[in-house]
């Protein structure tokens, strides 16, 4: 036997007795768009069981419809074939999911089983580890030397990250929290017949959630995949009445006037530290100011040059190293596996930055007392006991000084007369 061949066969059952779940990528049977769901799952002759409770799943008709998927465990990728397992299977995959994950769970989740696949490795595996958003390799000057076009790393670090960025996004506790606290305030302010400017929509998670509240939305994004994906969406969700995709960075966003209603809109918004990725920031309010309505609204989340959070976390678990992160500027971070500087602001050198066309109304802490999201997973652990952050978080995230030191603020702008 080969060495590869060797390793074919070793590493899966290996892998399945230290993991608890994979991950299943499959591509939508209509939309083209990539379907990632964890999974809890069984080894039976070196290939993996997963069960469905209905067989009616996206993630079940999209890996039968192409008889193939990915699969993710740990930190390597399978490339798999996908069938139904044989009924001679079915009772010993379930014995395995008792002895791995225990009766109750198996009583609860899989007492009417609909669906058995196996999930056979075609190969050996690949490396899959993307480092978060705090592993960037570089310092700030070495960067420079190697990638001089600033827009271009950043539209390759984000077309990079874009296939996985729905699941990331969404399976990140405290990224949905911030998102849903942001299009709350957005909603306070926005009407039935409000076209709305997005900047930095990513793949349209916001957009897609505010489109059902106002008459449409114009979006924007510098990265050619992320609106890629985006605009299979809004086809795949008929949406194309209501949503229009545009590539366009923050410093020219007066490019994209023949776009909106009489050239103009009455809010724009930029959620999620889009701007922080915007080198040129002093022709933002300009532009938006040529475009925003008087006494219309502009509403941003960037992130801050100091997280108090972040700092108290790292203070525990005694990274005295690590209690400033955020000093030196820009800060390197690290998007799909690639480098990319990132400008953090405190939240009076923003401010300073609009006030000549917009004059501030409130700024809210996002999260003001949670950590940042790249420490979700240490926060989950202990989320029992410390779940009444959340309550305290905003009822007080509105109040100095707690809006000013938190991960992001979220600022609400007025353009004036």
């Amino acid at each position: 036997m080969s060495h590869q061949q060797s390793e074919h066969t070793l590493l899966p059952s290996k892998y399945g007795s230290q993991q608890q779940t994979l991950k299943l990528v499959t591509i939508g049977r209509r939309s083209g768009l990539r379907h990632i769901v964890e999974l809890r799952f069984a080894m039976i002759r070196e290939e993996f069981f997963v069960i469905s409770g209905r067989r009616q799943s996206d993630w079940v008709l999209n890996a039968l419809a192409k008889e193939g998927a990915n699969i993710r465990i740990g930190n390597l990728a399978f490339q798999v074939s996908v069938h139904v397992a044989s009924p001679r299977d079915e009772d010993q995959v379930l014995d395995l999911y008792v002895t791995k994950y225990g009766s109750r769970i198996v009583k609860e989740w899989y007492s009417r089983p609909d669906t058995f696949l196996v999930l056979r490795p075609l190969g050996p595996p690949s490396k899959t580890k993307v480092p978060s958003e705090v592993d960037a390799t570089q310092e700030f000057e070495q960067w420079r030397q190697e990638r001089p076009d600033y827009y271009q790393a950043v539209n390759d670090a984000f077309n990079s990250a874009a296939d996985d960025y729905d699941y990331t996004i969404s399976h990140n506790f405290i990224n949905t929290w911030i998102r849903k606290r942001s299009i709350r305030e957005l909603l306070d302010v926005a009407t039935r017949e409000d076209v709305l400017l997005e900047i930095g929509c990513g793949t349209g998670a916001e957009a897609v959630e505010i489109c059902k509240h106002v008459k449409g939305i114009v979006a924007t994004d510098v990265s050619e995949r992320m609106l890629e994906i985006f605009s299979k969406k809004v086809h795949a969700r008929r949406l194309s009445g209501k949503i229009s995709v545009t590539r366009a960075r923050a410093s020219e966003i007066g490019k994209v006037r023949r776009l909106l209603p009489k050239g103009s809109v009455r809010i724009a918004y930029s959620f999620n530290g889009a701007l922080n990725c915007e080198p040129q920031i002093h022709e933002v309010p300009i532009e938006l100011a040529s475009i925003i309505q008087p006494n219309g609204y502009f509403l941003c989340s960037v992130r801050n040059t100091l997280c108090v959070s972040e700092m108290i976390a790292h203070a525990v678990s005694l990274q005295f190293d690590k209690l400033d992160p955020r000093k030196k500027q820009p800060l390197m971070v690290s998007v799909g596996g690639l480098n990319i500087p990132a400008y953090y602001y405190s939240p009076w050198t923003f401010q300073g930055l609009f006030q000549q066309y917009f004059r501030l109304e409130k700024t809210i802490g996002l999260p003001s007392i949670l950590p940042p999201a790249y420490l979700n997973e240490y926060y989950l652990k202990l989320r029992r006991a410390t779940s009444v952050l959340e309550r305290i978080d905003q009822a007080i995230s509105r109040f100095t000084p707690f809006n000013k030191f938190g991960d992001q603020t979220l600022f609400v702008f007025r353009r004036r007369d």
